[in-house]
């Protein structure tokens, strides 16, 4: 039997490794859905989407060769719940410019609007739970994953990830060689990561979290405090408190190893506004769903079920129709120009600049 303090510090260090390759890569769905609106381009929708596969390929992996049993993830049992949920976090959180890992690592950042988008959240879970919603509207079941709900497919999907992950590792090996003589600790301390790389980091480090703490992540963690200091429901583990510090300080580190962090105070209420009420809906959505898109990304996707699948294309539906409000209101949406090598801001466009200065 594995030592449970060695089981420990992996997912301790698994979380830590998610914070920092999320943070070097800025991955966010709304700057996903903003690069396909002004650039044209999906590198970063398809770096977030290549994570969920790194992810898969490890739980098929431990499930098929292993004989390993799949934590539940539980989504919920009516997909039009999902899809709601879905649809509402994605509206709130291109309100307040960042999805949940972007929320954090804006923080880290220095951002301090982004403390009004979780206390934002919080209240979006209280006014779902007031309303009823644990009672009496979605009820939430544990989806089966593909490895159990298909077993004749199964060994052929995996078949097919290998493949792919084989191709992504002999991709990274010619960037490796080709790209840079830098040194292994150069690489791991640059102050931008490839998207590809970050999607490898975050996939595989979800991937050993799961098995080690079942679908875990802070929105969920989030979600579950708010529910039982509001009626006294089952408090999160522990350990899972410790998983919440983790992810923190592996953005905290990448930030100041890099020395991005500058105190940035939002310019006027009416910015402070749009992120509280953002974070209500992201709440609220969260809590429907249950948790936020680095859930659907690193414990629902990987299961290919149904309402999963749903969900986070009504997020994206949900963050890009707000998106597009904005254009139509001239509202500041920088321009993203991204490659495989990362993502940087272009200058706005004199219709969208923002006389107070916030870029975002």
């Amino acid at each position: 039997m594995a030592d449970p303090l060695a089981v420990f510090v992996v997912a301790m260090l698994c979380a830590a490794v998610i914070g920092f390759a999320a943070h070097r890569a800025s991955l966010c769905n709304v700057r996903a859905v903003a690069e396909i609106m002004t650039g044209g381009t999906a590198h970063m929708l398809g770096s977030l989407l290549q994570a969920a596969l790194w992810m898969a390929l490890l739980a098929g992996a431990l499930t098929l060769v292993m004989g390993w049993t799949p934590r539940p993830v539980l989504m919920p049992g009516q997909a039009a719940w999902a899809v709601a949920g879905g649809w509402l976090f994605g509206v709130g959180a291109a309100l307040n410019g960042g999805c949940s890992l972007s929320t954090l690592h804006r923080l880290a950042d220095g951002e301090l609007g982004m403390l009004a988008t979780l206390l934002g959240f919080g209240a979006g879970v209280l006014i779902w739970a007031a309303a009823g919603g644990p009672a009496h509207w979605a009820t939430l079941q544990a989806v089966v994953p593909i490895w159990k709900r298909w077993p004749t497919l199964a060994p052929w999907l995996l078949a097919a990830l290998v493949l792919w992950a084989l191709q992504r590792m002999v991709a990274f090996r010619l960037l490796a060689t080709t790209a840079t003589s830098a040194s292994i600790v150069q690489r791991v301390f640059a102050p931008t990561y490839p998207l590809a790389v970050s999607a490898a980091l975050m996939g595989l480090a979800g991937g050993v979290l799961y098995a080690l703490q079942g679908a875990w992540s802070y929105t969920n963690h989030l979600r579950s405090s708010v529910l039982q200091v509001w009626s006294g429901g089952p408090a999160p583990a522990a350990s899972h408190t410790a998983l919440v510090i983790a992810l923190v300080a592996g953005m905290l580190a990448s930030a100041l190893e890099r020395g991005s962090w500058r105190r940035r105070i939002p310019p006027g209420a009416g910015a402070w506004l749009r992120h509280i009420g953002g974070g209500v809906l992201m709440g609220a959505g969260a809590a429907m769903v249950p948790g936020g898109n680095d859930t659907l990304l690193l414990n629902a996707l990987p299961t290919l079920a149904a309402q999963a699948i749903a969900a986070y294309l009504a997020m994206l539906a949900g963050i890009a129709l707000v998106l597009r409000l904005m254009r139509h209101a001239r509202l500041p949406m920088p321009p993203l120009h991204c490659t495989p090598d990362g993502c940087r801001e272009i200058a706005p466009p004199p219709e969208y600049a923002n006389p107070q200065g916030d870029a975002r």
